[in-house]
Parts: structure tokens; sequence; C-alpha cells
């Protein structure tokens, strides 16, 4: 072909003029909105279509934040809104405002987004001061009372955490099954309108003798396709444009830009053709047709099919009963069993028929039921909330909530198998029970929210694609914009046609939306499926990182063994638990996680032959004994500035365990524990079976591999498919991708990674066996231990290697006469390493020395650790009176959300 100078001088400055124009627009500078003040809170109202407006919103530190979220629109991309620094997740209904209420936040920014990662906005607070983090409130509920705070001081709102999210999970499914029927509807109309003219045009194509004249006339394709345009593409426009005016494009605005230049094109050759040159005189109305039709139909695939992702939470809250047996005349049956033990010392059969007896007990509903109220649960119905058994024995099925198969035995009798859990079942039996937890304080509820939390928070390996994602939609403009001027300046005849189709493709074919979802799909299903395998992951990172442990760390008393005191004990305020006994599952996960290179470590308080004794019979590699009550921690930082490989976790199950459970890269909770170990936790094992934590790493591996399939399978089809609708492959092929190829491309690619997001609600998360890797140890060797290298000094900690047998463990003896150094003082000895906390958010607090007074001690109120009053004493003010910490990590916690710790 002849080239004209003129017309590829005038394309590459129309292209490089439209670049610049482009780059200015979505990447300038944004005007700000701010709150405003009112009732001691400030407010600001954000609306969502097509996108967040304003986008930026500055409020003042220290006042509480309320955020009016009116949502004008519908469908899948922004029905929630998750601020993920947080930890909050709200929905937001379709067509309705949603409140949600914030703490009094620190200086900095805090970004949110949709629920598809694709909706950005960001909360900027601004000024100084304390602006101390209060408690998080979720969508509708009320004031602060009720409020707690995790260890990480992320605040919860109890409210929120059983019947709100599970009513919120109702309207969410009641808006996908009314989303589902629209799109249903539109697909069918779009389909009958669009085939006559996308068959018509496919066979002239074949031969044009087999369509008569007047089916590809392009008035009459006009006339079929203008209400596909405008009516069945409705969803699409009205998100796609208002997202372009927010300068937050997404996929909805590539597909409205594509189809709406295709439209009027061939618009334009009916109405005048010829403004067109000769050769360019094609309509394209059923590409239009196509493409609108086909991005309906993956949009209702993709709505379908998300209803898996979160299956696994969906059946956790399907679990909680609705109604309970609840006694009519408590105190009459509480005499009669009173009576029953003074005859036999057990609950004779006249008084469990005093219960059992139908009048005895009348049908209400779950959500009136009180704590003490005594409730009747018979054989083969499932416990309507959390409570103790009074009276009766039972074999009640646990699995949905610890994982395990095994019936546990209860009774009044039973001690610690005496309490109950709501929503597992009574398989044999019959028990009278006491409420002690009732709505959102359940079991249940507190491991719906957990997950639910989970779900709001990012893996790190989402940065990348969340920093692609930014800059994707500006990109493919640009991308189509030079791919217009390159084939008009020195594309083929007919030139503008070509053009045309070429860049409309890359338009249409771009998948912006594969790069967000390609993680939270995985993390939403990962967290419900460890959820209904009593596997509880507090983020997202969490999640991510426990695949690549390298040492895990058991405490011993309650963790390995059973905690059982022995019974003859001549000093009760120091119990001996020389033949405490060992878990069952204990000896199994430390052997499989040392098939798997995996390093284990010991901690006990015990004598070095007691401990050496538990360890080798568990197959511990190390352990270290005679541990101060205060040294955990320092032991953990210890095996993390050692030589190693991999991240170092910790499992625990107490008070004393909370310091070294926030100091690990990863700790693991145990959850018949305390409360204060859970909240300083990363994971929860719902069972006290330690096989919960190969069960973590496997979960961590699949969801890993997920998301990993996830990522590849959205940047390698940006990759390969934006290049090949440019018109690539035409130099050697002489082939152009057709708009209607590109349009079933795109929307069949987030269907593709929401069906694999799903494969891992069928995992079988294995107990037994970790994927076998290579030996991690440190220093060369899987037995050796952080202080076995070189000669211990004065105070410092020795090996004895006269305990260690041929097969045995290395043994550690703690023979420190104070915390020298590490985190058990609050001195960090590596600088280099990256703690959980963030030490910026302690710039409000002021650490400094106490004056020291000999003798006295005090409480620390992160983790209840009694501490020395003195000159080396790690303390923090707030409001004019002095806390001392067990070290800098109870410290920081604790500088996160004082009031919270003060008020347990």
């Amino acid at each position: 072909m002849e080239l004209n100078i003129f017309t590829i001088a005038a394309s590459l400055i129309g292209a490089a003029l439209l670049t610049w124009l482009i780059v200015r627009f979505f990447f300038g500078t944004r005007a700000s909105a701010h709150g405003e003040m009112g009732d001691g809170e400030q407010r600001a109202t954000i609306t969502v279509k097509g996108g967040y407006s304003p986008d930026v919103v500055t409020m003042r530190t220290g006042v509480p934040i309320v955020l009016d979220f009116d949502r004008q629109e519908t469908g899948e991309c922004t029905s929630h809104v998750v601020f993920g620094d947080l930890g909050l997740d709200a929905m937001l209904p379709g067509n309705a405002a949603t409140e949600v209420r914030l703490p009094a936040l620190k200086a900095g920014d805090y970004p949110f987004a949709c629920g598809m990662n694709m909706v950005h906005g960001l909360l900027r607070v601004e000024g100084e001061g304390d602006g101390s983090l209060g408690p998080v409130a979720s969508p509708g509920t009320g004031g602060d009372d009720d409020r707690t705070a995790d260890a990480d001081g992320t605040h919860r709102s109890p409210a929120a955490t059983g019947a709100d999210f599970a009513a919120a999970q109702e309207r969410e499914a009641e808006e996908r099954r009314a989303e589902i029927a629209h799109l249903t509807k539109l697909v069918a109309l779009g389909t009958v309108l669009t085939l006559p003219v996308f068959v018509g045009m496919m066979l002239h194509m074949i031969d044009h003798m087999l369509v008569p004249a007047w089916l590809i006339n392009p008035w009459l394709q006009a006339v079929l396709i203008t209400p596909v345009m405008f009516y069945c593409g409705a969803p699409i426009h009205h998100v796609g444009f208002p997202a372009l005016r927010h300068r937050a494009p997404d996929m909805n605005s590539l597909v409205s830009l594509g189809t709406s230049a295709a439209y009027l094109y061939s618009l334009l050759v009916c109405v005048a053709p010829w403004l067109l040159p000769e050769g360019s005189r094609e309509p394209y109305f059923e590409s239009v047709g196509v493409v609108i039709t086909l991005v309906l139909v993956g949009r209702l695939l993709e709505t379908k099919a998300r209803e898996g992702t979160g299956r696994a939470v969906q059946a956790l809250i399907g679990l909680r009963p609705r109604t309970a047996h609840r006694l009519v005349d408590p105190e009459t049956v509480r005499l009669a069993l009173d009576a029953a033990r003074e005859r036999s010392g057990d609950t004779a059969d006249g008084a469990q028929s005093a219960w059992l007896d139908p009048h005895a007990y009348a049908d209400v509903d779950i959500d009136d039921v009180k704590p003490d109220d005594l409730i009747v649960v018979k054989a083969g119905e499932r416990i309507p909330t959390d409570g103790a058994v009074v009276a009766g024995e039972a074999e009640v099925d646990e699995s949905m909530i610890t994982g395990e198969s095994q019936p546990v035995r209860k009774s009044a009798q039973s001690g610690a198998d005496a309490t109950l859990t709501g929503a597992t079942i009574v398989l044999k039996g019959n028990l009278l029970m006491r409420a002690t937890q009732v709505g959102g304080d359940t079991v249940l509820s507190q491991i719906v929210a957990m997950v639910a939390r989970a779900q709001a928070t990012k893996a790190p390996v989402q940065r990348l694609a969340d920093s692609i994602a930014r800059v994707f939609v500006p990109a493919v403009f640009i991308v189509a914009v030079w791919t217009f001027a390159v084939w008009f300046a020195i594309g083929p005849q007919p030139a503008l046609a070509h053009a045309l189709v070429t860049a409309v493709s890359v338009l249409i074919i771009a998948c912006p939306c594969a790069l967000g979802l390609a993680t939270p799909l995985s993390v939403t299903a990962a967290t419900g499926v460890g959820a209904t395998n009593g596997v509880l992951v507090t983020s997202a990172k969490a999640l991510e990182n426990a695949r690549r442990i390298g040492t895990v760390v058991f405490d011993k008393t309650g963790t390995i063994t059973r905690g059982v005191a022995d019974a003859d004990s001549t000093d009760w305020s120091r119990p001996s638990y020389e033949r405490d006994p060992i878990k069952p599952g204990s000896k199994e996960a430390v052997a499989a996680l040392r098939d798997a290179g995996i390093r284990t470590v010991m901690l006990s308080g015990d004598k070095a032959d007691v401990a050496e004794h538990i360890a080798a019979r568990v197959g511990i590699d190390t352990v270290i004994a005679q541990v101060k009550p205060d040294g955990k921690a320092y032991w953990i930082e210890r095996l993390q500035r050692e030589p190693h490989d991999g991240l170092v976790a910790m499992v625990g199950d107490g008070i004393n365990d909370a310091p070294a459970l926030a100091q690990a890269d990863l700790g693991l909770a145990i959850g018949t524990g305390t409360d204060v170990a859970m909240r300083s936790a990363d994971v929860t094992l719902m069972s006290g079976d330690l096989r919960g934590v190969i069960r973590t790493i496997n979960l961590s591996q699949a969801t890993m591999r997920n998301i990993r399939q996830n990522l590849g399978w959205a940047f390698g089809y940006n990759v390969i498919g934006i290049p090949i609708a440019a018109g690539v492959l035409y130099p050697f092929t002489g082939w152009l991708l057709s708009p209607m190829i590109a349009g079933l491309a795109m929307a069949l690619s987030s269907v593709c990674l929401v069906l694999n997001a799903n494969r891992l609600n069928l995992v079988k998360v294995n107990g037994d066996t970790v994927a076998r890797r290579g030996r991690i140890a440190a220093q060369g060797s899987g037995n050796d231990a952080p202080a076995a290298s070189g000669s211990p000094h004065q105070g410092e900690p020795s090996a004895r290697d006269g305990l260690r047998g041929s097969d045995g463990p290395r043994v550690i003896i703690d023979e420190r006469t104070s915390l020298a150094t590490g985190a058990g003082d609050g001195h960090n000895t590596s600088p280099s390493h990256n703690h959980k906390e963030n030490t910026m958010e302690m710039n409000h607090m002021h650490m400094h020395h106490a004056a020291p007074t000999d003798g006295e001690t005090a409480t620390d109120p992160v983790c209840g650790m009694t501490v020395a009053v003195n000159a080396d004493a790690i303390t923090r003010e707030y409001e004019g009176k002095t806390y001392y910490f067990c070290g800098e990590h109870c410290a920081k916690n604790f500088a996160k959300a004082p009031q919270i710790f003060l008020e347990q």
C-alpha cells in the first residue's frame, strides 16, 4: 500500500495527545471532600455508582467517623465495601444507604475498595494528638458499649458477629437471587434479538446467496440491536460510564466504550455511509449484540458461581438452630435434680423424666434464649447455643466446630468435657444444659465473624496485582488509542474498518476484574474451608505465611500434654506436671512436621530430665527446659537474629503464652485455651489436637497454589489477549480478532477464576502429612538449637550434651538469672526482624524508664503477667497513669487500643 506521510504524522500526533490527556485525567490530583462535624462525630456521604464519589474523604484524627454509603446501583461489584487495614467488610444493599461507623482513627491513609477489589477509595485522617483507635462498628450496630478489640488493635463489634452477619448474608443472597433473575431476563432478550443478526451475517460471509437481502439490511439490524445496546446493556453502561467520570474505570467501562464505538460507527453506516471511505461501510451491529449478550452471560455465570466461594461460611451459618426447648418451670426441675443427687450422687431416672417430660419445656425462638436458661436437647438435635451440661449424658458430634470426627461424651461429671458448643449434634442420649453464651457471643457466631474479618484482609501476594490493576485500564485505553492510530496510518485497506475493529477488540478483551479477583476469591473460599476443619485464620497474611513455616515451637503443658497436674503435688501454688499425659495426636503431628523437614522445639518450665522425657516420647527435635515464666517470648526471638530457614511459629494455650504468640512470625492458639492466647494468635485451632498445625500448613499450601493459578491466568490472559486483539498476528497470519471473540474471551475470564477458586471447597485438609520438602534447619542441622554454638556466658543458657541420647532431643537449660536481652525484657536485639506490629503506631505514646521502687510489682494489662517495677521496666503512659509491660510486644498492642485492655 502507498503510505501517506500526512496521515501517519496526524495519527501519531493525535495518539500522543490523547495519551497525554488520558494520563493527566486518570493520574492527576484528585479533590478531597471533608467530613462535617456534629454531635461529637464527623460524617460524610459517599455515592456509590460506578465508583465512589467522592473517592477521597478527609477526616480529623481523634473524632469518631460515620460514612454514609449511598449505593445507587445493583450488581456484584460494589455490593461490599472493604476496609482492609481495619478488617471491616460491610455489605451495601442495592439502591439503599448504609451507615458505616468507624472509631476515632490515628492520622494516616485508610484505603477502601469494593468486594471485587476493582473500585477504590481513600479515607485520609489528618491532624495531631492521641487519635486512639477506638472500636470499629459494623453497619447497623449500636453504641460503643458492646465492642471488643483483637490483640492487634483492630476493633470488632460483637453485635455484628452472629445474627447481624447472618442477616447480612441473607440480604446478600436475596440481592444475588434478584440479580440472577434480572440477568437471566436480559440474556434471554439479548439472545432473541441478536441471533437473527448474527446468523444472517455469518451465513452472508459464507455465501451471500444463502441469506435474503432484507435480513442483512443495516436498518433492520439497527432496529434489532438498539434495544440490546440500551436496555440489555444498561447494567453495564450505568456502571461503566460513571466509573469513567470518577476516574476509576473498570471492565464495564471498557465494554461500554468498545460497544459504543462499534454502535455509533454502525449507525453512521446506516445514516451517512458516504462519509466513510469505500470498503469501510460495513456495520458491526452483530458484534455489539453478541458482545453485550456474552458479557451478560459471563456476569450471570459469575454471579451464580460466586455463591460457591462463601459456601463453607454459609453452611456454618445454616447450622444455627432456630428454636430451643426451654424449661417452663426450671425451679421445680432444679429441686428434683438436687433430690436425685442426694439419693444417688447422680441424676436419677426420676429426675431425668422431670425435664424430659414434654410438658416441662416449651419451644422458643433461639433469639429469645438468655444466659442461665435451662434447655433440653434430645438425641438427633443440634445444641441451640453454648452452655454446660446440668444433667444427662450424651455423645456429641463436634466435627463442624473442631474438624474432629470422633464423638465426645458429655456429662455433668466430665469436667471440661461438660461444656457444650452451639450447633453441634447430640448423637446419642439426652441432655439438660444451662445456656452460658447466646447470640453474637457464641462460638459459632465468633467463628463466622472471624472468617468474615479474615476475608476482609489482603494477602501480601495481592499487592502486585493491585498495583497493576490501578494502572491497568488507563494502560488499555492508551494501547487502544495507539492500536487505532497505527492501523489507520499504515494498515491495509480498509484502514478505518481495521483500526476500529482492533481498537474495539483491545477494549473488550481486557479484563481488569481478573487481576482484582485473583486473591480475594481464593481467600474467601479457603477461610471457610478452614473454619469447617477447625482452623480459624485471622487474616489473609497468616493464610499465606503458614506454608513458609520452618520451625514450630510448642508449649508443653496444655498444648503437647493435657495439662493435668499430678494428684500428689505437695505445693498447691506450684503444681507438678511430671506425669501429665500426652494428648492424642501430638506424636503424629510432630512426626509429620519432622518428615516435612520442619524443625520442632518444645518450651517447658519443668526440670531438664522431665522435659526431655516428654520430648523424646513425642519426637521433638530440641527441648528448652526450666524456662522462666516470662521467658517464652525471649526464646522465640532467639530462634528468630539465629540463622534459619522459614518462619518461626509458636503453638500455645495459656495466658503466659500470649507474649510468645505475639512475638512469633505466626502464632497458633489452641482453641481450648484462654481468650488472651487466642487474641494474640494469627490462627486458632478449635480442637486441642496438634494435627491442626498440619491442617493449617496444608490449607495454606492449597490456597497459595490456587492463588498462583488465578494470578497466572489473570496475567497470562491479559498479556496474551491484548496483543492478539491489537493485531500482532496479522503480519504473519493475516488474521484479526473479531470483537465477538474478544467479548466471549473476556466474559469467560472471570468465570474461570471463580470456578477455580471454588475448587478449594473440594480440598480435603489432611491432618496426617505435610507435603514433603527439603529439610529446614538452623546452622545446618535440624537438631541445632539457638544457643548451641559458642561458649555460654554467665547468666546465658547452656546446652547440656550429657542429656542428649543418640536419638533423643537436644536439651537446653534456661539458666538465666534474669532476662538479659531480647523480647522478654523489651530490648529488641534483632533490629532486622520484621515484627507483626507496626512500630509507627507508637508515636503517640511515650516510652521511658519508670522511677525504681524496690519490691513493687505491676500487672501487664495485655497478657496479665506480673512485671517487676524497676528502672528497666517497659512502660507506657495513658491518661496520666503509667502501665508496665513484660516486653515491647505487649506495649505495642496496648498502645493501639489501651481502653480495651483496661476494660478487661
